[in-house]
């Protein structure tokens, strides 16, 4: 099982973030929320999309019962100030997650 959880930013804080694991959207996640989803053991990717903009992809692999946490989300501090590059130029991290090391 993987289970996210997604910070409040003021960038994006009233728009969804589409969930997209091995190139399937699985759901969506809104500001402060947590989205669970159960996995079958392997190697996955995951990254998350608003609009144009995405994360970058992470590649992970889970056991058997094992329960994987990721943190996400959007600009954030100084990063935030230069909003237009980052959707322009950067667009493929506009957004973050991280996997939390339990």
């Amino acid at each position: 099982m993987i289970k996210i959880i997604r910070e409040t930013s003021w960038t994006d804080r009233f728009r969804e973030y589409k969930v997209i694991l091995n190139e399937t959207e699985i759901g969506f996640i809104s500001a402060g929320e947590t989205f669970e989803y159960p996995l079958n053991q392997g190697r996955h990717t995951l990254y998350l999309k608003v609009d144009w903009c995405r994360s970058e992809k992470i590649d992970f692999e889970v056991r058997d019962n094992e329960i994987l946490e990721f943190q996400c989300g959007a600009l954030n501090g100084f990063k935030s100030l230069i909003y237009f590059w980052y959707i322009t130029f950067r667009r493929n991290r506009y957004l973050w997650i991280k996997q939390v090391e339990s």
